[in-house]
């Protein structure tokens, strides 16, 4: 699958036609557009949405963001997953089966950046990136379709997306960026991600900053030095996760 997938077209029109409630829980209703492959999407999402809700609630200090429950409809044309705003829940997802659950954490992920509003930005590299790393941790059979953004990333030269949060969140180089260093911060640096998503700020550089005590200048160096251990002839040892960390540096 392509990493477009979770691209964001905020330029759409949230009514479909013929979709009804397949089902809903105490933070969602989620409509099917009546297929099969749509059915089997609405129910896949309807048994992971309330467990995803509260892991994506505990990492954000169980704020509650506003506009519940969020309406999430299968949508054949999502192309992956979209919402309107950051705080939009009037979500789209793709008639996948086997990746809605993990798309849908995606985007509940962006309302609470929204509602936390402590500087994660999903239309830009350090929200749509968080966004990213805690689907991935939710499902991680979503992971291995993203890890090539890591690779083009690097194989661009590497340039710094960790202080520089200009790049918007259809920028996959960023985002590849972006997942790296959030994986550096969890797992290299042992931040839990409840301490990362408390350190929000204007780019992943702040939030390292906010963090450690640490120049991000330096941080965004010494997460390349770390890299840099295991590239071979210009492409990073990836495991199928996309995280490679922790590394002996």
């Amino acid at each position: 699958m392509a990493p477009e997938v979770l691209e964001r077209h905020r330029e759409r029109h949230t009514a479909l036609v013929g979709e009804t409630l397949a089902g809903h829980t105490d933070h969602f209703a989620i409509f099917s557009d009546g297929t099969p492959t749509g059915d089997a999407a609405a129910t896949a999402m309807l048994q992971a949405a309330e467990a995803d809700y509260a892991a994506v609630a505990g990492w954000f200090q169980d704020i509650v963001p506003p506009g519940l429950p969020m309406q999430v409809y299968v949508d054949p044309d999502a192309g992956g997953a979209y919402h309107f705003s950051c705080a939009g829940t009037d979500i789209h997802i793709a008639s996948d089966p086997a990746r809605v659950a993990g798309f849908l954490v995606a985007e509940v992920a962006e309302v609470f950046q929204a509602a936390q509003d402590a500087g994660w930005d999903c239309a830009h590299t350090n929200g749509e990136s968080l966004s990213r790393v805690l689907a991935f941790e939710q499902h991680p059979d979503l992971a291995p379709d993203f890890t090539q953004t890591e690779q083009d990333w690097w194989a661009a030269g590497h340039r710094d997306y960790v202080n520089d949060n200009g790049a918007d969140d259809r920028d996959q180089e960023a985002s590849g960026c972006g997942d790296l260093f959030l994986y550096y911060l969890h797992t290299q640096l042992t931040f839990s991600w409840g301490d990362i998503v408390a350190a929000g700020g204007s780019s992943l550089g702040a939030t390292y900053q906010t963090l450690t005590g640490y120049d991000p200048q330096q941080g965004f160096a010494d997460f390349i030095a770390a890299l840099q251990t295991i590239d071979q002839q210009g492409q990073l040892v990836l495991p199928a996760s996309g995280n490679p960390f922790p590394l002996s540096v």
